[in-house]
């Protein structure tokens, strides 16, 4: 399907999202004409500037000017201005998915899909292959160094990509090699229960069975349980994978694994970013890598040079005469909230003391008693408003007695408090050095770490 000419006119609606920017960065790559809007000014809206893109702030039906073709993302609803516009116009509306895949259609894709560490896998393989001077096509859902940015339009074979299940839209995409890390239930705006859940990762994989590469994570329990009798898989795991991450070594921000292959020793691989979740996130990229005949070498140098990307166990800095360390996370699923409070449980910190802000009332409903048993791990918590999201609140969520709920499940002070300023205030006065304090959510709470930082 032909959907673009050199003189094309593409508008993106909700241009400031991580994904759609780098969409539009693309298409401007490519020589199209893009303009694009959304609500509010964002980073990724300051990374189009070196780009010939014109940017509305607000929805407008005058926004969409001449444009030939709309993409939205799926938070846009049917009545805003600018698809009304569009569809009296009759100009062609596409998803972010079906634009991105549009994009995609001339290389060989590599998706890596799943609940958990989808934009840090993406980035790990983005650095193996830029080391590996493939020049890859990357698009990841944050900010990576070795990119400058979140995207790139290399002239190589692969695209590697995350594959967004949140609204299953991830089916347009035909994957040359896909890439499963894990599986759990997750935006349960969208859906009912995890059958339905695994399902649609079901579909994904079986979309173009005879011609794409299935790299799947044995050790999780869902992603076994949906491909343990499919013949042509590839599996990696801590134990029993034929890929294999073995004699693991864990040390404060870094760990170290023996890389194995069908029992075969292939090297040691050392990571600058720590605890289990990254190892597997790590072995994963590796795994995929080896797979497609990337040298091991380059593996081992990406991954070792591998800092991280914005909003993943991301360094703000220090406060109280640099005694006191500021880590940003974007971790708004219980699992990942546990999995990052057991990693930095294991570092030498005196206490840890967080700040979470809920992310979506439908997501806060559905993982309510989940949520309450996962900050363990954590000394101290302050509990935000819920980021909606752009979701209604019609949960009837009481944050008061969520925070009680925390409080008694996790062993842990907490407290509900609204005003990011006054949480501030008080945790300025409480914390000590030798102390960390996390910054925990997928919403705003981003910006608390500058609050502190500047008092």
């Amino acid at each position: 399907m032909i959907l673009l000419n050199k003189n094309s006119h593409v508008h993106l609606i909700g241009v400031g999202g991580v994904s759609m920017s780098g969409i539009a960065e693309i298409l401007a790559e490519r020589g199209y004409k893009v303009s694009g809007s959304d609500l509010n000014e964002s980073k990724y809206l300051d990374l189009l500037k070196k780009y010939n893109i014109e940017t509305f702030i607000g929805h407008a039906e005058a926004n969409i000017g001449d444009a030939d073709l709309i993409v939205k993302t799926s938070a846009i609803p049917d009545d805003n201005p600018e698809i009304i516009a569009a569809k009296r116009r009759k100009i062609k509306i596409l998803k972010r998915a079906e634009m991105l895949s549009y994009l995609m259609k001339d290389k060989k894709t590599i998706a890596v899909a799943g609940t958990h560490g989808k934009t840090t896998v993406t980035a790990m393989l983005a650095a193996i292959f830029i080391k590996a001077k493939k020049d890859p096509a990357v698009m990841v859902g944050g900010f990576l160094k070795e990119l400058n940015g979140n995207m790139a339009d290399g002239a190589g074979e692969y695209f590697i990509t995350e594959a967004d299940e949140s609204d299953g839209s991830f089916l347009y995409f035909d994957p040359y090699l896909l890439l499963l890390n894990n599986l759990e239930l997750d935006h349960p705006d969208f859906y009912h229960n995890l059958d339905e859940f695994m399902n649609i990762f079901k579909r994904f994989a079986d979309k173009n069975d005879k011609e794409a590469i299935l790299l799947y994570n044995k050790d999780d329990v869902n992603l076994k349980s949906l491909f343990k009798n499919r013949k042509k898989t590839k599996t990696f795991s801590l134990e029993k994978g034929e890929f294999a991450a073995k004699n693991i070594e864990y040390n404060n921000f870094k760990s170290s694994f023996d890389f194995y292959y069908s029992g075969e020793f292939i090297a040691k691989i050392a990571l600058s970013v720590p605890g289990e979740y990254n190892l597997y996130n790590a072995l994963a990229a590796a795994s995929a890598a080896f797979k497609l005949d990337i040298e091991i070498s380059d593996i081992q140098a990406a991954l070792n040079d591998f800092s991280g990307v914005g909003r993943r166990f991301d360094f703000k800095g220090k406060i109280l005469n640099s005694k006191v360390d500021i880590v940003d996370d974007y971790a708004h699923h219980p699992t990942e909230i546990k999995e990052l409070l057991k990693t930095v449980k294991n570092m030498d910190y005196n206490k840890i003391r967080v700040v979470f802000q809920p992310h979506r009332y439908s997501r806060t409903k559905t993982f309510l008693e989940e949520f309450s048993y996962s900050f363990v791990d954590a000394d101290q918590l302050y509990l935000t408003d819920i980021f909606s999201a752009s979701e209604k609140d019609i949960y009837n969520i009481s944050l008061t007695e969520f925070a009680n709920k925390i409080a008694k499940n996790s062993n842990v002070e907490c407290k509900h408090i609204s005003d990011f300023n006054k949480i501030a205030e008080k945790l300025l006065t409480e914390v000590e050095a030798g102390d960390i304090i996390l910054t925990v959510g997928a919403g705003n709470i981003t910006e608390f770490s500058d609050l502190l930082l500047k008092n």
